[in-house]
């Protein structure tokens, strides 16, 4: 169990603002606070001392004292700061976000003992302007030219190659062709591999590709290029080599027709007209959720231009180490480690924090301000959805993300969303 903090003869002597988001408290207990608390103590280790000749808890005080001075002292120190400390904050009415840096006075028995302790608070916001924020909102349509262009696109997932009657390639050609190689340095040639790609696309190197749009099928030549400076393999990468290529066939892309048959290979029991109608749907939700989050950001800028306040760094170093972790997490699941960032990256990367942390405490001012509370409708809908998705009842679900500290971070999305549309409901819409 948890020792509970008694009250103590304490009074904060000083409360010194070092800048709108730092103070300084300068705490004081009476003369004689450790005496007091160094019978308890003493018998704490007395309990728990192995002393030769006794059995425990029956040595004497004395010995107990002599035995675990710095001990003793020191737990006495650590139990006075951290009570004391929390009841400073209290008396004090602050809201520290930051580790507090803690100084420790002199120790002499029969006199006071004090301490200062120096940490960041919440910055004082006084949010003046948030309301009729000017918004720019145009209508959201869907062109056919968008619908044409996803077909296209789908056209080109089902495409399949067939041969192509001629003997050279052009353009747009798919070609299929063993190549061996020997790069510089190297003793043996590489084996050679057979490659189906597409030539005068300049996805080759452009000796290789031009060497291949004059071959003729069934001809072999003999290619001198460069490997590109940041080629996968670092071993090749920046390397001279001779290429051997012999051209064996050419292909053409042949793309499905547009009719009922394509739709049916992308969606069972599909039509042209239903696959078009949900590609304008998905386009729609699309531009939808890209003009919200225009708006939010519109709104985001309008509240930090207009409610200036300080920021305490602690906050932002905060954020930008959780950035730079998300970074790093983003380049470990691609199998790659990241790089040390730039000082310019890192003064990005701290601009972004900051603006992060800004928006969070001007949102969570307006939620005070307008008093609204997390719909815990809302919240219950958001959970179930969870629980649907992962196949489990409420309960499991809830005390899963429980166990995963995904609760807080839950509700602080739907508050957050509320209070975005707080604020577009009072905006002034501009079309």
């Amino acid at each position: 169990m948890q020792e509970k903090h008694h009250p103590h003869d304490l009074n904060v002597k000083k409360v010194d603002q070092i800048s709108p988001t730092r103070v300084r408290l300068t705490v004081e207990y009476e003369a004689g606070v450790i005496g007091r608390h160094e019978a308890s103590v003493v018998q704490r280790y007395s309990q728990m001392a192995k002393i030769p000749g006794f059995r425990p808890g029956k040595a004497p005080v004395n010995l107990i004292k002599q035995k675990f001075k710095d001990e003793i002292l020191r737990d006495i120190v650590s139990h006075l700061l951290e009570a004391g400390l929390s009841e400073a904050i209290e008396k004090s009415k602050l809201n520290p976000v930051s580790q507090p840096q803690v100084k420790v006075g002199s120790i002499q028995e029969g006199k006071p003992f004090g301490f200062e302790a120096e940490f960041d608070v919440q910055p004082e916001i006084k949010l003046e302007k948030y309301k009729n924020i000017p918004i720019s909102r145009k209508p959201i349509e869907v062109e056919d030219t968008e619908i044409d262009k996803t077909l296209e696109n789908l056209r080109e997932r089902l495409a399949v190659l067939e041969p192509h009657a001629i003997d050279k390639p052009e353009k747009g050609s798919f070609v299929v062709v063993d190549v061996s190689f020997r790069a510089e340095n190297q003793e043996k040639e590489q084996e050679p591999q057979t490659h189906t790609v597409e030539v005068g696309a300049e996805r080759l190197l452009p000796g290789i590709e031009k060497a291949l749009l004059q071959m003729t099928v069934g001809e072999s030549k003999m290619v001198s290029d460069v490997f590109p400076s940041d080629y996968p393999e670092k071993d090749l990468a920046g390397k001279k080599a001779e290429f051997h290529l012999k051209l064996s066939e050419i292909k053409k892309k042949a793309l499905p027709e547009l009719n009922d048959e394509f739709a049916k290979q992308l969606k069972e029991g599909a039509t042209l007209e239903s696959i078009k109608t949900e590609i304008r749907e998905n386009i729609k939700s699309s531009k939808e959720a890209e003009a919200q989050r225009e708006e939010r950001q519109a709104v985001v800028d309008y509240l930090i231009e207009n409610n200036r306040f300080d920021v305490a760094q602690s906050f932002v170093q905060n954020q930008a180490a959780q950035l730079v972790q998300w970074m790093e997490e983003d380049w470990k699941k691609r199998g790659m480690k990241m790089p040390p960032l730039q000082p310019e990256e890192a003064e990005e990367v701290k601009k972004r924090a900051e603006k992060m942390v800004r928006t969070s405490l001007l949102l969570r001012e307006v939620a005070q301000k307008e008093k609204i509370s997390l719909d815990s409708e809302r919240f219950n809908k958001r959970v179930e959805l969870i629980a649907t998705q992962l196949g489990r009842n409420v309960q499991e679900t809830e005390k899963l993300l429980e166990g995963r500290n995904m609760m807080d971070k839950i509700k602080d999305e739907i508050l957050t969303d509320q209070v975005f549309e707080s604020l577009l409901a009072q905006a002034q819409i501009r079309k």
